[in-house]
């Protein structure tokens, strides 16, 4: 019996091996790799070589309609081109400096599953109906208690980090974009989308109540007006999850609110009651700012998420200063 499980275990490695080797190949020296998607996208150096994920997945994005994509990957010595057509897959193996097999999946996404008509109406219609109960109890809904949604927001959203990080399961949070915890296909799309939409409730119930504390405390509203970029980034993710070709549109938008940072000191600095509130606006500014070392290498592809938790660390010091200071007042 023992040798019968033996020669099966043998016969099944060897055909497991012989369908890795059967596989197109092409070669490397270099881990960079050049990245072509038909006319549309290029991005030197755009790919690690990671011997250790197999297979490392290159995803194309979900799109309304096509027939194909002809995508290339370039080394620096070598390159392979190959027609995608729409919900397929395509195995190859760069063998790096000759000898270490790097196994490489290219893939097409389905729809983010917000984008499913069955859940995008009751989504969108939610959302509606919650934007009316805003404005139809609007009075009823104390300053003071809407800026208590500046503690919850960030705490959602670091929490929201890390439990999706644990179920993605194969993620690094100083190596990976924020969007990668729900890219379409990945085991934690669904937690993650869905998690988005409750801090974006929280942020958007924040950003009313700093709209309304600036004008009762006669401070210039307009870091508050600049605040609802953050939730309606959020909620842009969250419907548009990464892989979707509408998923980095609002890419630009985060820049608004690191003006806004750098506003708050500006217009609050004159004010004396406000004074630290300004000096903190100013710091969450220039750590916010440290998002420009993805314009730098190696930062911009190797360290691409730890270089964004330093723009989120500076929303959340700068939202739960706002939601601390004016709270009191």
């Amino acid at each position: 019996m023992n040798k019968a499980i033996l020669i099966i275990l043998s016969l099944f490695l060897s055909l497991n091996s012989f369908s890795q080797q059967n596989l197109p190949s092409i070669k490397a020296n270099s881990t960079a790799v050049d990245i072509r998607v038909d006319d549309d996208y290029f991005v030197k150096g755009g790919w690690t070589l990671d011997s250790t994920k197999k297979p490392d997945i290159f995803s194309i994005g979900s799109k309304w309609l096509y027939d194909s994509k002809q995508v290339t990957f370039i080394t620096d010595i070598d390159s392979l081109s190959v027609s995608i057509p729409p919900n397929s897959k395509y195995d190859f193996i760069i063998l790096l400096n000759g000898r270490t097999p790097c196994y490489i999946r290219i893939a097409t996404l389905a729809n983010p599953i917000f984008m499913s008509f069955k859940i995008l109406v009751p989504l969108l219609i939610g959302i509606i109906l919650f934007l009316l109960l805003l404005f139809v109890f609007r009075k009823k809904l104390h300053t003071r208690t809407l800026l208590y949604f500046g503690y919850g927001g960030p705490l959602a959203f670091w929490v929201t980090t890390f439990v999706s990080g644990y179920i993605h399961g194969n993620y690094n949070h100083f190596k990976e974009a924020i969007s990668e915890l729900g890219a379409i296909g990945t085991k934690s799309e669904i937690i993650t989308s869905s998690l988005l939409m409750l801090i974006a409730v929280f942020t958007i119930l924040f950003s009313i109540g700093f709209y309304r504390a600036s004008r009762e405390n006669n401070l210039s509203t307009i870091p508050a007006l600049l605040s609802f970029v953050m939730p309606f980034t959020i909620i842009w993710a969250g419907i548009f999850a990464m892989g979707n070709e509408f998923h980095s549109l609002t890419g630009p938008l985060p820049v608004l609110l690191i003006i806004a940072f750098l506003l708050g000191y500006f217009l609050w600095k004159k004010a004396l009651a406000f004074k630290g509130l300004a000096i903190v606006s100013l710091l969450c500014f220039f750590i916010s700012a440290l998002i420009l070392l993805k314009l730098l290498e190696p930062f911009g592809y190797q360290y691409e998420g730890l270089i964004q938790r330093f723009f989120y660390l500076g929303w959340t010091i700068w939202t739960v200063s706002i939601a601390k200071t004016l709270s009191k007042k």
